[in-house]
């Protein structure tokens, strides 16, 4: 029997020749890190459908209510249904081919839609599913997949790549606790209860245990503390992490290689001190780097003035490497979640956006939503106007402000326009760029991002709080992935506005097509209490085609048009009514003001057209107390006397009483 047999090989310690205890330094290679090498492999597939069903549930419990509606399904590396609704397995076996099955043979995400299945109830639903491979040889043991509704598509591919990550992370968390578990099982037996592999067991599991980033660093100093119950222990984080515990502080890089902490991170090893203490022999300093898969997250800094006589540092150096994996676990478990939120948000936000095609109602939309989404106080959206070299406030929380217009080269709207690209600002106090937006709200965070259409910026959007700091980055990135999304959404409405002004212009005039004008008299006579219809005709028409050709018969309607358009008010409605024909409608005018406005068409016609020409008009009205209101009625009333005006020598003006 060897002579070291009955001793815990994790209390060893090398001593040198006088005899006095070293505390090695343990590289990230060493066989104390084993947690981050743990696989299986193709041999290990056909055992591990326990492991699976154990993963999905977990799995399942921690994504409660992440995508409502969803049925999920998990296969195995065979195709076999591991885990998920009997019902839909059922139902995906009676398919000739389904998402699950294509997935496993192509080895990347698929997307089935309803319209490839077979059966009533399939029909109605698009499936999806995702492969999941191992670490390290990237073989497929396992295919995660879901079904909705059809109509509730849209995105959900990207969820199920985030669910299949997140089943992945609670697949490798059980697969380590449990080879944790076999591990130190076959060695617990003589260890006492804090100084051997039991102690170390029920650690990683307390660790393991907790999902969110919280919880395992404040375990991580609760397991030291019962270790060494008089240390003076603090956690120093390399990320951006808040935290009212004071025991958990930012890390700054000390440039000094001196430094316990800084050679602890950069090398990512363990590193032990020994300092003389003029009170008492000796104190101690460690620093445990706090390492998972991706990288080191923080140094664990600890001191102690009476040191045992034994300082085990590998359990330390065991637990610290079993605590950022954890941390890297509750880490990814929140980024997962974060990511589906955000991409749900995203889906609801977009469509929302296209069920909306007037560009005010967009706007309206846009702001109401980014200001619930982000908590701000203040949202506003700019418009860019090239063709001035200026921007418009299209919409704003602040009244004040809507409708202005400011320079392309004035404060942050500008700036976002002319570089394309998204702002924050963590306090205005300490910016020497101009805001009115941020003045007159006497904001001090802001965050901004460009709304881009084919390639360029046509607008912005700003988020403002009257609190300094107060936008986060993923609110920054956030703010990114939405405006991208408000962008396109502007760009349908705009189009569709633009669609609609063409279908309701003449091209050849540029005026209204009949089509509208018959709507507008429409809607009128629903409200209004009178109006007056003036039909002209060109005198003489087809001889002016047949003389001079149908370029001068062209250019003779858009002189004729001109006239007509310059004639009349904004509110009045002017229509190609068809051929050398022309209508003019005056919403809340009488007759005898819409003979005025016909007279002066008249005679302007008659002086400014080249080559020469001369109309014919016809006017009728009518009014709330008529016996008949209707747009046929007043139409053939004008044409009535336009006919008159033609038979009574031409250029000259007939009018038609009301019925």
């Amino acid at each position: 029997m060897s002579e070291h047999a009955g001793k815990n090989p994790v209390e060893e310690i090398r001593r040198d020749e006088v005899g006095e205890a070293l505390f090695p330094v343990v590289s990230r290679g060493d066989q104390s890190f084993w947690i981050q090498s743990v696989d299986i492999g193709t041999a290990d597939f056909p055992y591990i459908e326990p492991l699976l069903k154990e993963s999905f549930a977990e799995w399942q419990a921690q994504s409660a209510g992440s995508a409502p509606g969803a049925e999920w399904f998990l296969f195995s590396h065979e195709g076999e249904a591991a885990a998920g609704s009997p019902e839909l397995i059922l139902r995906l076996k009676e398919q000739s081919e389904h998402a699950g099955w294509m997935s496993l043979a192509r080895r990347e995400p698929v997307q089935v839609s309803g319209d490839r299945h077979q059966g009533a109830y399939m029909r109605e639903q698009a499936c999806f599913a995702v492969p999941v491979f191992t670490r390290s040889g990237g073989e497929v043991f396992a295919v995660l997949g879901c079904a909705v509704p059809q109509n509730e598509a849209a995105g959900m591919l990207r969820v199920v790549e985030m669910a299949a990550a997140h089943f992945r992370t609670c697949f490798y968390q059980r697969l380590e606790y449990s080879f944790i578990y076999d591990t130190l099982y076959t060695r617990q037996a003589g260890a006492s209860e804090l100084g051997g592999d039991s102690a170390l067991f029920r650690m990683v599991r307390r660790l393991y245990d907790k999902f969110n980033v919280d919880g395992v660093l404040e375990e991580l100093l609760r397991i030291v503390l019962v270790l060494h119950p008089a240390a003076r222990c603090k956690l120093l984080m390399t990320q951006d992490y808040q935290s009212s515990n004071p025991q958990l502080q930012a890390f700054l890089l000390n440039q000094h290689d001196s430094d316990i902490c800084t050679k602890a991170f950069m090398k990512g090893s363990v590193e032990v001190a020994r300092i003389p203490a003029p009170n008492y022999s000796e104190r101690i300093e460690a620093a445990l780097p706090l390492a998972g898969h991706q990288g080191i997250y923080g140094v664990f800094h600890f001191t102690l003035d009476f040191p045992p006589d034994r300082l085990d540092t590998r359990l330390l150096g065991m637990i610290a490497d079993t605590a950022g994996k954890a941390f890297e676990n509750a880490k990814l478990y929140e980024q997962s979640n974060l990511l589906i939120r955000e991409l749900l948000l995203i889906n609801e936000l977009t469509k929302r956006l296209n069920q909306n095609l007037q560009l005010s109602d967009v706007f309206s939309f846009a702001i109401q939503e980014l200001v619930g989404i982000f908590r701000a106080e203040y949202c506003c959206i700019i418009k860019d106007n090239p063709a001035e070299q200026r921007f418009d406030v299209v919409a704003c929380s602040l009244p004040e402000l809507e409708g202005a217009s400011f320079s392309r080269d004035y404060g942050f709207g500008g700036t976002v326009l002319r570089t394309q690209e998204p702002l924050i600002i963590s306090d205005y106090l300490e910016s020497d760029m101009p805001s009115r937006f941020m003045e007159l709200v006497e904001a001090r965070s802001m965050i901004a991002a460009p709304l881009i259409s084919n390639g360029k910026a046509m607008g912005a959007v700003l988020l403002a709080q009257r609190e300094h700091h107060y936008f986060s980055y993923e609110n920054f990135k956030l703010l990114q992935m939405l405006s991208t999304h408000i962008g396109l959404a502007v760009s349908n409405a705009t189009l569709h506005a633009e669609l609609q002004r063409m279908a309701n212009r003449d091209a050849l005039t540029g005026l209204h097509v009949r089509r509208h004008l018959d709507e507008r008299i429409h809607a009128h006579q629903l409200e209004g209490s009178k109006g007056s219809l003036l039909v002209i005709d060109i005198d003489r028409f087809k001889q002016v085609n047949d003389t001079y050709g149908h370029q001068i018969g062209d250019s003779i309607l858009q002189q004729v048009s001109g006239i007509v358009v310059h004639s009349i008010r904004e509110t009045d409605v002017s229509a190609r009514w068809g051929g050398e024909e022309l209508a003019v409608y005056f919403p809340e005018t009488a007759l005898e003001e819409a003979l005025i406005v016909a007279e002066r068409i008249r005679c302007t016609v008659e002086e400014e057209t080249r080559p020469g020409v001369t109309v014919s008009c016809g006017v009728a009205e009518w009014a709330r107390e008529d016996a008949t209101i209707s747009v046929e009625s007043l139409f053939y009333r004008a044409d009535m006397a336009l006919y008159q005006a033609k038979n009574s020598g031409r250029n000259r003006i007939r009018t038609a009483v009301a019925e």
